[in-house]
């Protein structure tokens, strides 16, 4: 891995020049990293042999004989080695007199193992069983409790002596729990037998993570205390270091570095207060089982964000940032897990974040290394506290998971790690304090000539400020000329964008919109096919006879008066005027954009209201004694092909059968009425009140169903 990233970091070098020197000092370095792996691993093998606890005493298929143990130098001892169980049963001491063990399981040691096994891929609760030969040992003692996940209920000789949390079968009823106390106890029998119920529903590994510890009450007190003492010194130590190192940032925020070391110092602080003999529990004893495991974990999950902030705060050349980014994003996509779900699902991503661990540690130390090669101030202490702190981290995560047996070092390598950073942060201090005291010297040489550094620097400023009003002045000249150009265009633009608005208003009077915007792009209109137009054409009856008998200006005014209230009312119904043929008015529904089925309705109400205004219009002109129109109004509904053709006078028209079938519809209408096909009477039928004319010939001899509108349907009061 670390292979790797020497191999990432000199393919991300473009300079031929500085491959070489990267290289180089792989080869000038290699013994010094060669030696520094090898005393790290040496470091964590030996933290990972500690002493025997047991002093060589552990139990043999259910049996400890502890005879000759207990003496002034061993006082205490764990009861390791093969406990009786009965797995999936909550035996009482009682119960548990009548049954021959078939099954042994180390301890301390988890069920996983055991889980492997068919008949137990379920295992949630069971009951052990010790018995050990006393001698030597007090009528009167003390038994120490561990971590056993997650609830577990102690008898010695039959009597109930100890319990966390609420032991049961099923989930609903159990409870976990953990606290750890020393329980003085009185024993007279030379076998003591101790029957212990477990069960887990609650976390992914169940069992013995470590076992009991007994021995004289004295002795297992000292020890409890110096623990706690320990870790409350380590917490008052880590807190200090964190609000000192946070009330620095808010003097100097210029230095991000105190924030984030400061936030990271205040989260492991958080981690030992709920670790080992979790002191947390003293202040606040009914703390639940889950919020303290969501401390533990979340704070050592989300810690990673923090240290690479930290540490590319400090040497942000070595560090590449979008690694770096990625560390960051993926710390916290761990943690949101370890805040949202319960335990037993959050704990399945720990490998997955011991792998990252890695990876990271990894990582840092690399860019350590590289840090170490550019001289960088404080990179070799930073080295070694980061070793020894990811070294006895990834050793407890391991201790936890019970795959080894040892004591909880991250707390040391912690304090080490802080002991570093502190350190190094010193030396970037002092070194921000050299830099102010040579600031401190330059000004006292600048104060001292003073007087002819402001004289010469009177000199510069005034012949800047020549030419600043020459040059001034010159923009002055080129802002006026361009004022002038300015105004000059915005009534050149005026002018256009009147005559360009009277352009748009021409064309729109001739052409629909959308055709209208074809022509201005492309110099050209585009054949549209629309599958369901309603077309409407409107022809005054006699109009040849009355033409003869009436001057053409008279004429041309009475077209006029009739066809401009036409457009006013397709208009109001949006519909599309299409030409005049004469006498005869054309128009369509349907050919917008956004029309829908609802301008067949539209083109029948518009032709309804065209009939009424010729009516009204007629009476009018009868009572006067004039001479009146009357008109024909045909109605048919189907698909058109719609366009502009020529190169000249462009006029927007529409084709095709439904457009021939409406105008035979205005040929067979009486005068007075409105005459629409079936098709049109399909669509609005349920709308209109319509007479059958029944099937009618056509030109073509072609019959087809039509109908009158007579008006619209209106709701029953």
């Amino acid at each position: 891995m670390f292979i790797f990233f020497v191999i990432f970091e000199i393919a991300a070098k473009k300079d031929t020049t500085e491959v070489k020197k990267t290289i180089q000092s792989i080869k000038t370095h290699s013994t010094f990293l060669t030696r520094a792996v090898s005393l790290l691993v040496i470091f964590l093998v030996l933290m990972s042999c500690s002493d025997d606890p047991t002093n060589g005493k552990k139990a043999v298929e259910g049996i400890l004989d502890a005879r000759s143990h207990f003496s002034e130098s061993r006082k205490t001892l764990f009861l390791d080695g093969e406990w009786e169980f009965y797995p999936n049963q909550l035996l009482n001491p009682s119960d548990i007199q009548q049954l021959d063990p078939d099954t042994f399981i180390k301890v301390p040691g988890l069920w996983s193992r055991l889980k492997k096994q068919d008949k137990y891929h379920d295992l949630q609760y069971g009951t052990y069983r010790l018995r050990i030969v006393n001698d030597g040992l007090p009528e009167v003692f003390s038994v120490r409790n561990n971590e056993i996940r997650s609830a577990f209920l102690l008898f010695l000789n039959g009597e109930k002596i100890m319990s966390n949390g609420i032991v049961a079968e099923n989930k609903e009823q159990a409870a976990p729990h953990f606290y750890p106390e020393i329980r003085s106890v009185f024993n007279e029998k030379d076998t003591i037998e101790f029957v212990l119920q477990v069960s887990n529903h609650h976390h992914i590994n169940g069992g013995i993570s470590e076992t009991f510890q007994i021995g004289f009450e004295c002795r297992l007190q000292r020890q409890q205390l110096f623990i706690m003492g320990m870790s409350f010194l380590l917490i008052g130590s880590l807190l200090i270091m964190a609000i000192y190192h946070l009330g620095m940032f808010f003097v100097y925020r210029k230095e991000p570095s105190t924030l984030f070391f400061g936030l990271f110092v205040l989260l492991m602080s958080l981690r030992v207060f709920v670790t080992g003999e979790e002191p947390l529990l003293l202040i606040f004893p009914e703390l639940s089982w889950g919020l303290i495991y969501k401390f533990a974990y979340g704070s050592i999950f989300i810690a990673p964000a923090f240290f690479i902030l930290f540490f590319k705060s400090l040497f942000s050349d070595e560090v590449h940032n979008l690694i770096a980014n990625i560390y960051v994003g993926i710390a916290i996509a761990l943690t949101l897990p370890v805040i949202f779900l319960p335990v037993n699902v959050f704990l399945h991503i720990l490998p997955v974040y011991i792998v990252f661990l890695t990876v990271i540690s990894l990582n840092v130390l690399f860019w350590l290394w590289k840090a170490w090669l550019n001289k960088k101030e404080g990179a070799i202490a930073f080295f070694i506290g980061t070793s020894l702190l990811f070294l006895t981290l990834i050793h407890d995560f391991v201790y936890v998971s019970g795959n080894i047996r040892g004591a909880d070092w991250f707390p040391v390598g912690l304090f080490l790690f802080v002991m570093a950073q502190a350190f190094v942060l010193s030396l970037r201090f002092s070194g921000l304090s050299r830099s102010n005291k040579q600031l401190l010297k330059e000004l006292d040489f600048q104060n001292k000539n003073l007087e002819s550094i402001v004289e010469e620097r009177t000199r510069e400023l005034v012949n800047q400020k020549t030419l600043l009003i020459e040059t001034n002045q010159e923009l002055q000249d080129q802002k006026e000329s361009m004022l002038a150009q300015s105004e000059m265009l915005e009534e050149i633009n005026d002018l256009l964008e009147k005559e360009k608005e009277k352009t748009d208003k021409l064309l729109l009077n001739v052409l629909p919109e959308n055709i209208a915007e074809e022509l201005k792009l492309h110099g050209r209109s585009f054949t549209h096919s629309y599958p369901m137009v309603s077309v409407m054409f409107v022809d005054f009856v006699g109009f040849s006879e009355v033409a003869e008998k009436l001057d053409p200006s008279l004429l041309l005014q009475d077209l006029h008066y009739y066809f401009a209230n036409f457009d006013d009312v397709i208009k109001k119904y949006n519909l599309e005027k299409i030409k005049t043929i004469g006498d005869a008015y054309m128009c369509a529904g349907g050919l917008h954009e956004n029309a829908g089925e609802n301008h067949v309705a539209a083109t029948v109400m518009a032709a309804l209201e065209i009939r009424d205004f010729i009516e009204a219009n007629k009476e009018d002109r009868l009572f006067a004694g004039e001479k009146a129109l009357d008109c024909r109004i045909g109605v048919n509904t189907g698909p058109v092909v719609a366009g502009v053709v020529g190169n000249m006078k462009f006029a927007f028209d529409i084709w095709g059968p439904t457009v021939n079938i409406a105008k035979r519809m205005e040929g067979s209408c009486e005068p007075g009425k409105v005459n629409i096909s079936e098709y049109t009477h399909s669509h609005i039928h349920e709308k209109f009140l319509c007479v059958s004319r029944g099937y009618i010939t056509i030109k073509h001899r072609k019959t087809m169903q039509m109908f009158y509108v007579e008006g619209v349907y209106k709701p029953k009061e």
